[in-house]
């Protein structure tokens, strides 16, 4: 069987637990490369870079390659995972692997004297174990593979299932390299590069998960758990994007974790004191000045080089000079790596080089910024599964990135320090940014809504009242939203993109401050609203919830803002507000994440904690409980919900919940609408009956006031009576925690006594009715088939009789 050029199948795109088992083990590297430990393979180096999902890169071997060692002795581990395999000869798997490493082995990528080749997968069956053995021995006899094929073949030093699972790896290798008589040289060759490694991932217990938690500890001994989610979800993002993983492009909350405190002899005292350079005193004061409007720039980009020679009105080659000069001063607040400056510090040295701007200078940055930041994204012209790809056809912007970044942070600089343009017009600083946002996005689509989703946060915190302005405009005025064409880019493979998170943070970073938290909060509502039933990666509600956990707030508002928030959402746009209050209704060991906070605008104090008192902390949980139970009204799937919830709910909204549903509108309304509440209930205290003894258990008192109100709402007529009992989780009304046999007996003796009492009542017409109501219609044809009726046998037989007669 020939497989040359087969694709290798990305388990991120076939489903299953491939896609579980290849995110936990591209996390176990992205782990050890923040925690400082080494890989399989190359037990004494560190990891300093990973690439997921290579192919676009050249790659066969693709789903994560590991370069570890330094510039001098840097190597690459190249890496397949697969969440199971066979290392048999008809393994089709292992075939469309072998061809992948085979290719790569023989690629100018694969430095042989330095890489190797690696196939991850779960736990090893105890046969292919042997092949580790093989693969180890090959290593063994680095130089001599005729000794290795001679130990492996002599009776006593190997054994039969070795010989076996060598003749499986040569049959591959010869199958692949179309070459049936490929050498031993050569087959041996190959051999000691290739790895077989088992890890036992993907499950909540294991060795490997042990020993990274282990790693994870030594540094947040509190929460390894919680850092290694938070590391599986980073690792999944980049995943889905094909990216590179180092330690400078980290997010800094996870680079933040791993930083050991370290006491050591404080720099200024081990150095002879410099000279620190008064940069408002330097001759160059006013390029410098200018520089840190646009922050970063890439003079590989020519593009890039047009924008800071306009706005610094020299020439490029006379800049270097003298960026040159200042970059060679002792703590200089210019950067130059790989062809990309940045300028550091801003906000201090803007502080002190401000006065030097002048009307004219912020004229040409507002028309330079618009144009920059206004051009769309040329992926978007590739359809949404491909835009992964855009560097590689070629759908690149026209200036870099680093400056698109570089000049969003600069307006938000201005718009938060105006103060420093002392000899500029009175407002100049905050009209630019003004002007800016409001040109940027005048009748914007949602192609460059999605352009700037990078940017957006850096441009809410220039202007806030005009960015929400645009966001509201985009909502409510034009036509067609361009937020409808956001989401429509999301839905569907899982190579698209996350276009909306941009706009989400923005928000988030806004609503710490109390004046924008009910418009942030508003403008989440009506993006709701525009995506119905969507599953997003980071939903709006989500973010609302995240925004004002009563354990942990994300806002500085007070709260009586907060809940006035939450009112002016349940008045405007009830079914999410309705979904936000049970959210804020914490949890049994309920976990969250962190919102980014503001970058520019100094509105948190540096002594600020996000501590909550346990009173104003029941204040919260007690509103919102109260307003959750009061939105329900007769609302039978609200109701519903909050049943499911009682344990959750503070014993006023526990008693007023009892109360609606012990009032006249609930226990007289049609058996139709009070059954789903009734078999709620019933689930319920048996769940807490079963486990009386867990700490999460509600008291008898309780039970017994929850088990009356089911009394009262309990069906009358079978047909709604059980249907409850026709499910295929039927175990949640199992009264007791063992003893299942008896208790799977007495529910099928449940159900033909219901089945009888249906057909007695409504005939085979009702049963027919009953089946095509309840969620598992099998059952019922189960309890027909047992069930000793003389009546419905006749019937059956009569009927059956018939039609075979006919």
């Amino acid at each position: 069987m020939s497989i040359t050029g087969k694709q290798l199948s990305n388990p991120a795109s076939t489903g299953g637990g491939g896609v579980h088992f290849e995110g936990h083990v591209q996390a176990s590297f992205v782990t050890l490369m923040l925690t400082g430990g080494y890989t399989p393979c190359f037990p004494d180096m560190p990891v300093t870079e990973i690439k997921l999902q290579g192919k676009i890169d050249g790659f066969d071997t693709d789903d994560m390659i590991v370069w570890v060692g330094d510039n001098k002795n840097q190597r690459k581990m190249l890496t397949q995972i697969k969440h199971s395999i066979e290392i048999t000869e008809r393994s089709e798997v292992l075939a469309e692997v072998m061809q992948a490493a085979w290719n790569d082995f023989n690629n100018n990528i694969f430095n042989k004297d330095k890489d190797v080749i690696v196939l991850i997968t779960g736990p090893l069956n105890r046969t292919d174990t042997e092949v580790a053995w093989i693969l180890n021995h090959a290593r063994v006899n680095y130089n001599d593979h005729t000794r290795f094929f001679t130990d492996v073949n002599t009776a006593n030093f190997s054994s039969n299932s070795k010989r076996a699972k060598l003749k499986v790896l040569i049959s591959h290798l010869k199958n692949v390299s179309s070459n049936n008589n490929l050498s031993e040289r050569a087959c041996h060759e190959f051999l000691k590069h290739f790895y077989l490694l088992g890890y036992d991932l993907g499950e909540e217990t294991g060795v490997v998960l042990s020993l990274i938690t282990s790693h994870i500890s030594q540094f947040r001994p509190d929460l390894p758990r919680f850092v290694w989610s938070r590391i599986l979800e980073f690792t999944n993002t980049r995943n889905h994007h094909a990216g590179h993983i180092t330690l400078d492009n980290t997010p800094d909350a996870l680079i933040n974790i791993f930083r050991t405190k370290q006491i050591t002899i404080p720099e200024d005292l081990t150095q002879f004191p410099t000279p620190v350079t008064d940069w408002t005193q330097h001759p160059d004061a006013i390029f410098l000045a200018i520089s840190v409007l646009i922050g970063a720039w890439d003079e590989k980009n020519q593009n890039d080089i047009d924008v800071l020679t306009k706005l610094l009105e020299i020439s490029y080659d006379d800049w270097l000079k003298k960026a040159g000069e200042i970059l060679h001063r002792t703590h200089s607040p210019l950067s130059l790596k790989n062809g990309i400056w940045k300028v550091t510090n801003r906000v201090n040295l803007w502080n002190s080089l401000g006065s030097r701007i002048l009307d004219k200078t912020l004229d040409k940055f507002h028309t330079l910024a618009v144009t920059i930041l206004k051009e769309p994204d040329p992926a978007f012209e590739l359809p949404p599964d491909e835009r992964f790809a855009a560097r590689v056809r070629g759908k690149l912007l026209k200036y870099s990135n680093v400056l698109q970044t570089g000049i969003s942070e600069g307006l938000a600089i201005l718009g938060n320090t105006p103060n420093a343009c002392v000899n500029c017009s009175h407002q100049k600083a905050e009209t630019i940014c003004l002007l800016a946002i409001r040109d940027i996005f005048e009748n914007t689509d949602w192609v460059l809504w999605g352009s700037l989703r990078d940017a957006l946060p850096n441009l809410a915190e220039a202007a806030p009242e005009e960015f929400l302005y645009a966001v509201e405009q985009a909502l409510n005025s034009q036509t067609p939203c361009p937020f409808d064409g956001l989401f429509a880019q999301e839905d569907g493979g899982i190579m698209r993109g996350d276009y909306l998170t941009g706009l989400l943070t923005a928000l988030q970073v806004l609503a710490w401050d109390e004046q924008y938290l009910i418009q942030a909060c508003v403008a989440l509502g009506e993006l709701a609203s525009h995506a119905p039933g969507r599953q997003l990666r980071n939903r709006p509600l989500d973010t609302v919830a995240t925004i004002l956990l009563p354990w942990h707030p994300q806002t500085k508002a007070s709260i009586d803002k907060r809940i006035l928030a939450v009112k002016t959402l349940l008045k405007d746009y009830s079914d999410f507000a309705w979904g936000l209050i049970v959210s804020l209704i914490p949890k049994y060991k309920q976990i969250s994440f962190l919102t980014r906070k503001p970058s520019w605008r100094m509105i948190i104090p540096d002594d600020w904690k996000p501590s909550v008192p346990p009173e104003e902390y029941w204040q919260q949980v007690s509103l919102y409980a109260d307003l959750a139970v009061n939105a329900a009204g007769d609302d039978t799937a609200r109701l519903a919900e909050l049943i499911d919830r009682f344990d959750d709910l503070p014993i006023q909204a526990f008693d007023q919940l009892i109360e609606i549903l012990n009032s006249q509108s609930i226990t007289e309304s049609p058996e139709e609408k009070r059954q789903s509440l009734w078999e709620h209930l019933v689930k319920f205290s048996n769940k807490h009956r079963k486990f009386s003894d867990a700490d999460w258990a509600l008291p008898d008192k309780l039970i017994s006031r929850i088990e009356q109100v089911a009394e009262r709402l309990a069906p009358t007529n079978p047909f709604n009576l059980h249907q409850h009992i026709f499910s295929y989780l039927i175990s949640d009304y199992y009264e007791e925690r063992d003893n299942f046999d008896a208790q799977h007996r007495n529910f099928d003796t449940r159900r033909e006594n219901a089945i009888s009492e249906i057909f007695q009542q409504n005939g085979i017409e009702g049963i027919i009715r009953f089946a095509e109501s309840v969620d598992a219609p099998g059952l019922v044809g189960n309890a027909i088939g047992i069930i000793d009726d003389n009546l419905l046998d006749k019937f059956f037989f009569t009927e059956f009789f018939g039609i075979i007669k006919q």
